[in-house]
C-alpha cells in the first residue's frame, strides 16, 4: 500500500492568513499616465514630416521617398507602449509587486512592513488625466522610494495602502522598526513576525 504523497504544511506556528494578503489592485497603469512619453515621440514624427517637407522644397531632394522622416518617431511610440504594458503591479495587504521589463522580465517586491511612508500628490496635469502618485517610502537606503503612477482608483487604494501599511508594521514588528520587544527576539530576529 502506497502512503500519500507529503503535504506542504505551513511553519509551525503560523495560520495561513488569506484575509491579510487580500490584493488591492492587480494590473498595468492608465496610458494617460505615459501621455508625455507618448506626446513626446508624437512630436518627433511632426518634426520629421516637417523636416521631409522642407527638403521635398529642394529640386534635388524632390524624387526621394523624404516622407519616412515622418516615421522617425514610430519605432520609440511603439517601444514606450510595449514598456508601459508590460509593466505591471500587484499590490496586496502585505507587499508590491513591480514586474518591468520588454525582453528580459525582472521582479521587484517591497514589503510594507518596510515602508515607513506613504504620500498621494497631484499635480494639474494629473488632476486633468484623473492620475495621482502614491509614494512609498522605504527603509532601503539604495532605493528608498516606490512610485506607483497612474494606478486606477488612485485615492481609494492610497488609503487602504496607508491602512495596509500600519496593519503590516504592526503585526510584523520587525527588528528594524520597533526594537526590544517583551523577549521575543526570535520572532524579530526572522523578521517573520509570526507569534507562538
Amino acid at each position: 500500500m502506497t502512503s500519500p504523497p507529503p503535504q506542504a504544511q505551513p511553519p509551525a506556528g503560523s495560520s495561513p492568513q488569506p484575509i491579510t494578503d487580500e490584493v488591492l489592485y492587480e494590473g498595468i497603469a492608465k496610458h494617460s499616465a505615459n501621455i508625455g512619453t507618448y506626446l513626446m515621440w508624437v512630436g518627433v514624427c511632426i518634426l520629421g514630416g516637417l523636416i521631409g517637407y522642407g527638403l521635398l522644397q529642394i529640386p534635388a531632394l524632390s524624387g526621394y521617398p523624404l516622407w519616412v522622416l515622418s516615421l522617425i518617431g514610430v519605432p520609440m511610440l511603439l517601444w514606450a507602449y510595449l514598456v508601459h504594458i508590460k509593466t505591471r503591479y500587484k499590490i496586496t495587504r502585505r507587499r508590491v509587486e513591480t514586474e518591468r521589463g520588454v525582453v528580459t522580465t525582472r521582479l521587484d517586491t517591497l514589503e510594507l512592513w518596510r515602508v515607513l511612508d506613504v504620500r498621494y500628490e497631484r499635480n494639474l496635469i494629473d488632476q486633468i488625466f484623473d492620475n495621482a502618485k502614491i509614494i512609498l517610502i522605504g527603509t532601503d537606503q539604495s532605493d528608498p522610494s516606490l512610485v506607483l503612477y497612474g494606478i486606477p482608483n488612485h485615492r481609494a487604494l492610497f488609503e487602504r495602502v496607508r491602512d495596509a501599511v500600519q496593519f503590516a508594521r504592526h503585526t510584523n514588528r520587525p527588528m528594524e522598526l520597533a526594537p526590544g520587544h517583551h523577549g521575543d527576539t526570535a520572532d524579530m530576529l526572522t523578521g517573520d513576525g509570526h507569534h507562538h
